[in-house]
């Protein structure tokens, strides 16, 4: 990935993240164990990225969960996915899958019905109470450290 593709990416992951800071929308997210815990080059990069999870999970309407290493069929029932929705219910309007060059946005409610399904899935194998999915977390941040981190 090029330096500017990279950075368009960057910018609009930081747009949404606002957009979901400054409008209060209702946010669910369930991150593998492997995306939490896995090296990084830069030991403050990595706490922080974990910390952001952490302060967001502590605001209503936001909920954080944790799906182990040991839950990998659940982790395999789709590819990444982010769902949006503008009204406030929790099934998604749009589903849009990140790949390396550009967003894709799958059309049809029978696909619209596989990710609202592939998400419950998730949400069901993953960590629930909150002080399991913050102290997991914390634990996480605790031992990163320069040793443990890529070159």
């Amino acid at each position: 990935m090029s330096d500017e593709a990279a950075d368009m990416v960057v910018k609009v992951r930081q747009e949404r993240r606002r957009v979901f800071e400054e409008t209060g929308a209702w946010f669910a997210a369930v991150i593998w164990e492997s995306a939490i815990t896995g090296p990084m080059p830069f030991p403050a990069v990595h706490r922080a990225q974990l910390a952001h999870p952490n302060q967001m999970a502590k605001q209503p309407d936001r909920t954080i969960q944790v799906l182990p290493h040991a839950e990998w069929a659940a982790a395999r029932v789709s590819p990444a996915f982010v769902g949006f929705s503008c009204a406030r219910e929790t099934s998604p309007e749009l589903i849009a899958l990140d790949t390396v060059a550009n967003c894709v946005i799958p059309e049809g409610q029978d696909v619209m019905a596989s990710y609202v399904q592939a998400f419950d899935t998730l949400r069901s194998a993953s960590l629930t109470p909150r002080e399991r999915r913050a102290a997991f977390i914390r634990q996480t941040m605790d031992s990163v450290t320069p040793e443990s981190e890529e070159p």
